[in-house]
């Protein structure tokens, strides 16, 4: 199957769906939307981007792990040739491809088991994005993509590899992801990626993690990691992975015992 242009919304159509949510709970949970894309609004090809839709139809939501998260992550990236951050922003494409192409693996991985108003807050937690926090951590779809974008800015020589650290828990990747500091800075967010192959500590739990992140920015607000080379970078880091242990093996040993 050749790729064909990636479609989106109007953003009429988008406000249509937006406002209709209650009305449509039956499509999300059994039906489609297919009947609504022969109308006008619902298929506005991009000029540089294009869609392998064989490869999108491989995405699977019926495994909620991270394991599964990471091959969905790089399924989707893959099946989207020339998409950039600054499209990658556009609510509409994401609304579009979790309405339509990407309907059954967006149902399963993020609405299935829910009834009601539970189904309906989940339709619009994941099923739409109208802000950019919510298009890099909440659309079932576009949190896949910006999953691996922000893996190839902390390494780009292995983006998978930085991927699987990144999205080994849900609570690392908050942790990483979610701090836009962090992640918006590519010579921090590639020390934090060495040290994390480096250093199993780190990754070790999710307390150890947490701590590190928090003492990496307590500790490192006023560090100008631009300025930096890769080894002062990583000593900085060292110390911080350091503090952070003995951060956390004090407050293990001063706690109350059963």
């Amino acid at each position: 199957m050749a790729p064909t242009r990636l479609k989106f919304l109007s953003e009429g159509r988008l406000s249509e769906l937006a406002n209709s949510i209650p009305e449509n709970l039956e499509r999300y949970t059994n039906g489609d939307f297919l009947d609504l894309e022969r109308e006008n609004g619902w298929a506005i090809e991009t000029s540089t981007v294009t869609v392998d839709l064989e490869l999108l139809g491989k995405l699977d939501g019926r495994s909620r792990t991270a394991s599964a998260d990471i091959e969905n992550s790089l399924i989707l990236y893959r099946a989207l040739n020339g998409m950039t951050p600054a499209l990658a922003r556009d609510e509409r494409i994401w609304v579009r491809l979790a309405h339509i192409e990407c309907l059954d693996y967006a149902r399963a991985r993020w609405l299935s088991g829910y009834t009601g108003d539970a189904l309906e807050q989940r339709v619009r937690d994941h099923m739409f994005a109208p802000n950019l926090t919510t298009i890099r951590d909440d659309n079932a779809l576009s949190r896949l993509w910006w999953n691996v974008h922000i893996a190839t800015i902390a390494d780009p020589e292995d983006p998978e590899g930085a991927l699987r650290l990144i999205l080994k828990t849900a609570d690392i990747r908050n942790n990483f992801v979610e701090r836009t500091g962090t992640v918006s800075r590519r010579p921090l967010a590639k020390a934090v990626v060495r040290a994390m192959r480096n250093n199993p500590w780190i990754t070790s739990s999710e307390q150890a993690f947490r701590e590190f992140m928090k003492t990496l920015n307590r500790e490192g607000g006023g560090v100008l990691f631009e300025a930096l080379d890769a080894s002062e970078a990583d000593y900085f880091i060292h110390k911080c992975i350091s503090n952070a242990n003995r951060h956390v093996k004090n407050a293990t040993s001063n706690s109350p015992k059963p």
